[in-house]
C-alpha cells in the first residue's frame, strides 16, 4: 500500500523536536514492505500547501496522522493546538479520499473527544508501530481494524458514552529489530534549529505522580532496550549526521537504577566523546550516579522535582521528600552536571507557606535554570482528574479539549507577582506561563550562532540573567484577562 505519514507539529519554541515516534512507525512501515512518503509540518512557509501537493503527486491509500501534543500546557500563555490539527485533516480530506489515521501521544491521552472533533476514519491509541501495520494489513486484505489492539473507529467514537476500554499494544521489547527511521524527514535541520537530536531507551513509568499521563501512555512499568542497542543507534547517528548533543526523551533515564548506569559505561568503554542531556527524577539519584553520567559526557539534567516542601511533594504523588531533592541537586551539582529545576506552582493543597519554601531551597540549592510552571493542566484518567471529579470539582466530561487548568484558589491571586519577584530575584528562572520565555528570531539566532543543546544551559552565564532579569522589571499582579479558550479550577 501507498502510505502516508504526517507530523502535524509546527511548535518551534523553545525548539523544533525531531517527531521520533512516527519515525518509529515509518520505520515499522517500511520494513513490511509498503512504500512510503513523509511529510513534515514542522518547516517551511506554506505547510499546508506543501502538504496539498505531496498528496496530489504520492496519491496514498493510507494516511497516518501523527498529533504531538494538545497543547503547550502553560497558563494564562496557553497555546492550543486544536485548530491547527483541524486544519491538516481538513486538507487531507478536501485533497483526497485515503483514511486518515489518528494518532500520538496528544491523540491517545483524549482519543473519544479528537475523534470526533478532527473526523477521523480510524485511530490508535498507545504505541503505533505493530497496531498500524496491523491496520494496513486488514485494509489490504478487505477486512475492518476494528479488532486491532490500539485500534479504534469513527463508530466508537461517535458514541453517545465511552466505548469499550482500549487495550494499546505495548510489547515488552518493543525496539527489537527497529530503529527510528529518520531518513526520510530532514533530521539534520532539526539539530541545527533544534540544537539537538533525540533517542529513546526505554517506555513506561512506575511511579504515580498525580498530574502525569505517562503511565496511561506508556504503561505503569519499565520496558528498556539494551545499553548496547542503545549505544550502537547513539554511535550510528553521530556518523551519518556529524557530532551533534543528543537528548534522551524517557520520561526519566535515571530510574530503575543501573539503566542509566549500563548506558554510562558503554559509552565510556567505547571511548565515545558524546554530549548529552536528560529527565531525572531523584529518587535513588547519588553521588556514584551523578559522577558516571557526568564522565560519560552528560552536561544537563532536568530534575522533575515539582516542589520542595514535603507536604507538597506527598499531595503531587512524588516518590521522594524535600532533602532527597536537595541531595540529588546537589549530587548533580558536584559532579559538574548543569541542572535544571522544574517546579509546579498552585497545585491541590497549595499554600504560601509551601511555595515560600520551595523558593527558600531552590535559592539555597542555586540550580543553573529553574522552569516555574502555573498551576496544572488537568488530563482525563490521571490520579488528580479522578481526584478532583470524586470532590465533585469538575464533571468527567468537562475535561477533554478545552485546556483546563487547576489552580489552588488559597494561592490564585498571591502567585502571579510572587513568582515574577523571585525570577527577577534570581535571574535564571523561566515563567512558560506567565512571561513567553524566548521569541521566535531569538531562538533562530541563538542556534545559527551554533549554539547546541538545551536553551537553559546559557543561564550559567552570568550575562543571560542580566539580560533575561529585564524580563521581570515589571511585574504583572494578575493572571490578565479571561479568554474561552481554556478554563480554571
Amino acid at each position: 500500500m501507498r502510505v502516508l505519514l504526517v507530523s502535524a507539529n509546527r511548535e518551534h519554541l523553545p525548539d523544533p523536536i525531531f517527531p521520533l515516534g512516527l519515525a518509529y512507525v515509518a520505520a515499522a512501515v517500511k520494513i513490511a514492505g509498503h512504500e512510503l512518503a513523509v511529510a513534515d509540518l514542522c518547516f517551511g512557509r506554506r505547510p499546508l500547501h506543501d502538504l496539498r501537493i505531496q498528496v496530489s503527486r504520492f496519491e496514498p491509500d493510507v494516511i497516518g496522522l501523527s498529533l504531538r501534543n494538545v497543547d503547550n500546557a502553560a497558563y494564562p500563555l496557553t497555546v492550543d493546538y486544536l485548530a491547527l490539527h483541524r486544519e491538516v485533516v481538513d486538507t487531507l480530506h478536501d485533497q483526497c479520499t485515503a483514511p486518515v489515521v489518528l494518532g500520538g501521544s496528544g491523540f491517545s491521552i483524549m482519543p473519544q473527544a479528537y475523534m470526533r472533533e478532527l473526523n477521523g476514519d480510524w485511530g490508535i491509541v498507545g504505541e503505533g508501530e505493530r497496531s498500524f501495520v496491523d491496520l494496513l494489513q486488514a485494509l489490504a486484505d478487505g477486512r475492518s481494524p476494528a479488532s486491532v489492539p490500539g485500534v479504534v473507529s469513527s463508530e466508537w467514537a461517535s458514541a453517545a458514552v465511552d466505548g469499550p476500554l482500549i487495550q494499546p499494544q505495548r510489547p515488552a521489547h518493543w525496539a527489537h529489530g527497529l530503529r527510528p527511521l529518520r531518513a526520510p524527514f530532514d533530521y539534520a535541520r532539526y539539530i541545527r534549529r533544534g540544537g539537538t537530536g533525540n533517542v529513546q531507551t526505554k517506555r513506561g513509568c512506575v511511579f504515580n505522580c498525580s498530574y502525569c499521563t505517562y503511565p496511561l501512555l506508556e504503561g505503569n512499568r519499565f520496558r528498556a532496550r539494551e545499553a548496547a542497542d542503545i549505544v550502537d543507534e547513539i554511535d550510528g547517528l553521530q556518523r551519518d549526521y556529524g557530532s551533534h548533543p543528543i537528548f534522551f526523551v524517557d520520561s526519566i533515564l535515571n530510574f530503575p537504577y543501573g539503566h542509566v548506569e549500563a548506558i554510562c559505561e558503554e559509552i565510556l568503554r567505547r571511548g565515545l566523546r558524546l554530549r548529552w542531556s536528560c529527565y531525572a527524577t531523584p529518587v535513588k539519584l547519588d553521588r556514584r550516579q551523578a559522577q558516571l553520567m557526568s564522565r560519560a559526557g552528560c552536561e544537563g539534567i532536568e530534575l522533575g522535582t515539582d516542589a520542595v516542601d514535603d507536604e507538597q511533594l506527598a499531595r503531587l504523588g512524588k516518590s521522594f521528600n524535600a532533602d532527597g531533592a536537595e541531595r540529588a541537586n546537589r549530587y548533580c551539582m558536584e559532579a559538574g552536571l548543569r541542572v535544571c529545576q522544574t517546579i509546579i506552582f498552585g497545585a491541590p493543597g497549595e499554600t504560601e507557606a509551601s511555595i515560600r519554601a520551595t523558593c527558600r531551597a531552590l535559592r539555597a540549592m542555586r540550580p543553573t535554570a529553574v522552569v516555574a510552571m502555573t498551576g496544572v493542566r488537568i488530563y482525563p484518567g490521571t490520579p488528580l482528574s479522578l481526584s478532583l471529579i470524586d470532590q465533585g470539582q469538575i464533571e468527567g466530561d468537562a475535561i477533554g479539549l478545552l485546556p483546563t487548568f487547576y489552580i489552588e484558589p488559597a494561592v490564585r491571586d498571591f502567585l502571579p507577582s510572587f513568582l515574577q519577584q523571585q525570577a527577577y530575584e534570581a535571574g535564571n528562572w523561566v515563567l512558560p506561563g506567565l512571561v513567553e520565555p524566548i521569541q521566535s528570531g531569538s531562538q533562530r539566532i541563538i542556534r545559527a550562532l551554533g549554539i547546541s543543546g538545551p536553551l537553559w544551559r546559557l543561564f550559567q552565564k552570568p550575562w543571560m540573567q542580566w539580560l533575561y532579569r529585564d524580563h521581570f522589571k515589571r511585574p504583572n499582579t494578575s493572571w490578565g484577562v479571561p479568554k474561552a479558550s481554556k478554563r480554571v479550577i
